[in-house]
């Protein structure tokens, strides 16, 4: 199985991640001064020239790896991330602004100015001269090995940095009384040196750093001896030929055969969910992640935002009959292209045959999941007066659903839940809607009886029911009724929030947790989206503002709980959460897709906040 070296995992990620936004120079406090902090440090040198990613300089590293690589990536120049023109809006906004003046951020910069000082060096250009012709990653299945290969400036300036930083640390580890931290050695006449977990070798122009001395001699011994290594491995070639982004700033190709072979046992690559619940959420995934051979991943920007996108092969008998209920006959499902909800928070619109899925949990599941839902079934069955759950109840249902939440608002003159959560529900077809209204109507109002006997032997409020008819649509809905005798001086209990609604209007039936939702969806006209179906199988979209509308409202409740949770005062409490509503608000939206007809693609977009 894979298993890596955590801490210097850590510090190759963590060096390619935070060189996006924010200042190179935060990596030099945060690694706690590895040398992998220092290459993080800025030179005096004066400005040069940044080119793209040569096409010598991939075609020249996938050589000196060895073919036992399973995952080999390439990462834009540092120049191309700091001077984006996304970066450069974002930095300007009062959300960033805000983040970088937090307490959190301030106690990373005073670090980062004690480190220039001390090293006489300055951020930004060194970043820029240490990737200056391109940064590469790399995962090796034989030896578990994680690496990251920067294409520097030149020879010359990489001896004079590596000088310098060893030179540093040696100098930083005396004046602590601690023992020289580097260790020396050559391997075939190049240098290479060792600190803490981490091996640094320089390559000419070049800079190694991994976990592992083996991987480290491959890929001196490809390079010395012109050997082909992954270049020639044939899942490279099929990859890198048939997977590409244009423009990307990040691209990563995976063997996913050789990962799954060697992680059979692991949940994702056996094809077979734990739960129902797993299933309903990633089961056409699974049947990818069990099935293709390669698989390719990338990162865009642009002006407004990022975008992530993750490619495979698909074929449709990967996903057979039983994952039918996910992807569709012929993988061809579609998500309804329906309005959105008013004031949602998010909306999912996804294709699920929930009959199907049901109906066919044999194939699915092991045994024990199968005696659950099969004690699951005969209970729903007597909720639906002796009508089968699976082949009457759900296969009257189209398979195209739409799942929400969406803002809510409580009258400001009444009592108000202390915890106020948002409205959420589902909206579905029915495909013989004069046969199932009357059979959902009586077994939504007799659910609701249920919870009144269950509710009152616990001395819990009652719900009042309710009937609306509203521009011929059919409304039944529900509310906790507020004892008069009673006082509320911590303000509601967390059930006031739900009204629990069920809601008709023609082929539409809607399930929601509140009144005022119901009647909002049912307002709209499914036509005004356009066409009724959209173009993949699964779409989500969030709002950020609202998302941190919807947390500020609870500010209170959350940073208490954060407090008895993790023992913190609440000082410490409300900074954690004000530095989460800082980072929420440097994203407008979000934006997923997936689909699997031709191809397996998952398409992942963050527009930023650029308001000033």
């Amino acid at each position: 199985m894979l298993s890596f070296d955590l801490k210097i995992k850590t510090h190759l990620l963590a060096s390619l991640a935070w060189w996006l936004f924010l200042p190179t120079s935060i990596l030099v406090a945060t690694l706690n001064g590895s040398l992998s902090g220092v290459l993080c440090a800025q030179d005096n040198e004066p400005k040069g020239t940044s080119p793209t990613v040569q096409t010598d300089s991939e075609n020249q590293i996938a050589d000196w790896l060895p073919e036992t690589t399973v995952l080999f990536g390439k990462i834009a120049p540092v120049e191309q991330w700091l001077e984006h023109p996304l970066r450069t809006s974002w930095i300007e906004t009062e959300s960033f602004k805000k983040l970088w003046r937090s307490p959190q951020a301030l106690q990373v910069r005073s670090g980062i100015t004690i480190a220039e000082i001390a090293l006489g060096l300055k951020l930004d250009q060194l970043a820029k001269d240490l990737s200056d012709r391109g940064a590469y990653v790399a995962i090796d299945s034989q030896t578990q090995a994680v690496a990251l290969m920067l294409h520097t400036r030149s020879e010359q300036w990489l001896d004079d940095y590596i000088d310098k930083a060893l030179d540093y640390l040696r100098k930083d580890a005396k004046s602590k009384g601690d023992p020289d931290p580097i260790q020396s050695t050559e391997y075939r006449g190049v240098q290479a040196y060792k600190i803490q977990n981490g091996i640094f070798v320089k390559l000419g122009s070049w800079v190694l750093m991994t976990n592992q001395g083996d991987f480290a001699k491959a890929v001196v011994d490809h390079k010395l001896d012109n050997r082909k290594g992954l270049s020639q491995a044939p899942w490279y070639r099929e990859a890198s030929s048939k997977l590409q982004a244009t423009g990307s700033m990040v691209e990563v190709w995976i063997d996913l055969a050789s990962i799954r072979a060697q992680m059979k046992n692991n949940d994702l690559f056996r094809g077979q969910a734990n739960d129902f619940g797993a299933e309903l959420i990633l089961g056409g995934v699974l049947s990818v992640l069990a099935n293709a051979q390669v698989m390719h991943a990338s990162m865009t920007m642009d002006e407004q935002g990022i975008a992530l996108e993750v490619q495979s092969p698909s074929d449709p008998t990967w996903y057979g009959q039983a994952r039918q209920h996910y992807v569709g006959p012929d993988a061809k499902g579609r998500a309804p292209n329906w309005p959105k909800v008013p004031g949602a928070i998010a909306t999912l619109s996804t294709y699920r045959d929930l009959a199907q899925m049901w109906l066919r949990a044999g194939d699915l599941f092991n045994q024990d999941v199968n005696d659950q839902l099969a004690q699951a079934d005969n209970t729903l069955t007597t909720i639906f007066a002796g009508k089968d759950f699976g082949s009457d109840i759900l296969t009257a249902i189209e398979p195209e659903l739409q799942i929400f939440a969406a803002e809510r608002s409580f009258d400001q003159a009444a009592l108000k839940p202390t915890i106020q959560l948002p409205s959420f529900g589902m909206v579905a077809r029915l495909k013989d809607p004069a046969k199932l209204q009357r059979e959902l109507k009586r077994t939504f109002q007799s659910f609701i009886g249920f919870l009144n006997v269950a509710g009152a032997q616990e001395g819990q409020p009652q719900l009042e029911q309710d009937t609306i008819q509203q521009n011929g649509a059919s409304i039944y809905t529900s509310q906790f009724i507020v004892e008069e005798d009673r006082k509320y001086p911590d303000g509601l209990p967390i059930q006031f929030n739900f009204q629990p609604t069920l809601a008709f209007l023609d082929d539409r039936v809607v399930l929601c947790s509140s009144v005022d939702c119901a009647k909002s969806i049912l307002g709209q006209n499914p036509l005004d989206a356009g066409s009724q179906t959209a173009q993949v199988q699964t779409r989500l979209e969030a709002d950020g503002a609202s998302i941190q509308k919807a947390l500020q409202i609870n500010s209170n409740p959350i940073i208490a709980r954060n407090m008895v949770e993790k023992g913190t005062t609440r000082i410490e409490a409300k900074r954690e959460f004000d530095m989460l509503m800082l980072l929420i608000g440097l994203v407008k939206r979000m934006d997923m897709s997936l689909e699997f007809q031709d191809q397996a693609r998952l398409r992942l977009r963050f527009d930023a906040n650029l308001d000033p």
